[in-house]
């Protein structure tokens, strides 16, 4: 079907700020360009809205959810002779997601079409089973079964007219709705080729065992292992942007500027220089009331948010600056960070290899939070309502002893962005990176720690590079 009907694509959404910059990201990388995009939200809290107008989406708000009456009213205020129904964790798998349900109208008795929808890596045993069994490879052309999905699909504007979606029903709409239209006449067709990632399953949950099996015979499919390896692979960001913000304070600034021995390089430029190397983080943010510094970034070709231009910035907590530096970017570079890196610039000895780490981790572990830490074996007491109370586990060899971990999270501490919003920068789910090299936890704001990282900057990145090339 040539471009000369307009889409409308109706996107849902109840804070889906972790999918949504995915989601339309894919959308907006279509073959098929003649769109629009119409954003239903459901009285979200978080900045799912403000995402989708940094990607100009129309904006429609509806506070009670009715599945069937999101849809309507997002219908409602589109133009659109193709009606793309899409929900916002859903990821278009390509870039002829849209293209491929389009060309399936060139039949006028064609009311509806669905896509595949395809599990993730990380996604569920039980919902991995459910998708990779429901939505097949094989094409398929429904005059009697109703089944149809409204997660991934497409309608014709003149059928909904006739037979717009139910707004009483809280579930199943898509199916009421299929099966009137076939009542009808018209046709549903299931559209593998138009495929989406989408992290929810469609049943409900049974046995672990039997399911873990099943999953194990279906990725053994070569169908289902291509999908999943393209997420995997890049070719879908499977996460959003990661900034590095490194705040720097005004007592900060002259150890920063000074040189180890041996380089004709700053601190500073060293530090920018060590970070950029990352493949894992979009930009740094050098965050700063210093003017030297601010000029100092701007030469290394990072970002800059100037903290004069906040009131009473010298006042500001750590957690105030994160936050303010990510509505920062937010503005500027219109896009919303999945993860925050915060790094302290006083630890001078923070490889490219222990960001990305620290990166790593988080994205593996879907963690909250990951900062790294050093085991200390040392007896430790806190006073507690006046009384000394241990909390280590007593005096006990320490190949049986468990350690403590005590945190140095300016060495490195990715956050999730929606914990740098409500100023906080442990999560609820934590993980850690150990870290045993003194080296690394030196801050060079002690002058001590200053003395000892001028005289051993230079060997010791020599030996870093010589060990990486073995």
């Amino acid at each position: 079907m040539s471009q000369k009907n307009l889409v409308s694509i109706i996107i849902r959404a109840k804070n889906e700020e972790d999918w949504i910059g995915k989601t339309l990201e894919m959308v907006h990388k279509q073959t098929y360009t003649d769109f629009e995009v119409i954003l239903v939200d459901n009285a979200s809290t978080d900045t799912t809205v403000e995402i989708g107008r940094r990607y100009g989406c129309k904006i429609i708000s509806v506070e009670k959810y009715i599945p069937g009456k999101l849809i309507n009213e997002g219908i409602r205020g589109s133009r659109g002779s193709l009606l793309a129904i899409l929900s916002a964790h859903c990821v278009p798998c390509d870039e002829h997601w849209l293209e491929n349900l389009v060309t399936n109208f060139e039949d006028e008795e064609v009311a509806g079409v669905y896509g595949r929808q395809l599990p993730l890596p990380e996604t569920s045993s039980f919902d991995k089973r459910d998708l990779v069994i429901t939505f097949g490879p094989e094409k398929k052309i429904q005059r009697k079964d109703s089944f149809f999905h409204n997660a991934n699909s497409m309608i014709r504007r003149s059928v909904w007219e006739d037979m717009p979606f139910d707004e009483k029903i809280t579930n199943i709409e898509d199916r009421v709705w299929a099966s009137e239209v076939l009542k009808k006449g018209y046709k549903i067709i299931y559209e593998p080729e138009s495929r989406v990632f989408h992290h929810h399953g469609i049943h409900q949950y049974g046995n672990v065992e039997r399911c873990e099996s099943t999953v194990t015979i279906l990725d053994s499919i070569e169908d289902y292992s291509l999908h999943s390896e393209k997420w995997e692979n890049g070719l879908v960001n499977s996460h959003q942007d990661i900034v590095a913000i490194v705040p720097i304070l005004e007592s900060q600034v002259d150890a920063l500027l000074s040189k180890p021995e041996g380089s004709s390089r700053t601190f500073f430029e060293l530090l920018v220089d060590e970070t950029k190397k990352s493949n894992q983080i979009k930009d740094v943010v050098i965050s700063t009331g210093s003017d030297v510094l601010l000029q100092h970034a701007s030469r290394l070709n990072v970002l800059t948010y100037d903290l004069n231009n906040v009131e009473h910035h010298k006042e500001l907590s750590l957690e105030d600056i994160l936050k303010s530096t990510l509505l920062h970017i937010e503005i500027k570079q219109k896009y919303t960070p999945e993860y925050i890196m915060y790094i302290k610039p006083t630890h001078a000895f923070r490889t490219v290899d222990l960001i990305n780490e620290i990166i790593r981790k988080a994205l593996a572990e879907k963690a909250d939070s990951v900062f790294v830490a050093k085991k200390d074996y040392k007896a430790c007491w806190s006073l507690e309502e006046g009384k000394f109370v241990r909390k280590d586990s007593g005096f006990t060899k320490r190949s049986v002893k468990e350690p403590l971990w005590l945190g140095y999270t300016g060495v490195g501490n990715i956050i999730r962005t929606d914990y740098v919003r409500k100023k906080e920068r442990i999560g609820e789910s934590v993980s850690i990176v150990n870290v045993e090299d003194g080296a690394v936890l030196l801050d060079i704001s002690e002058p001590s720690d200053l003395f000892i990282a001028k005289k051993i900057y230079f060997d010791y990145f020599k030996q870093y590079a010589k060990k990486k090339e073995e």
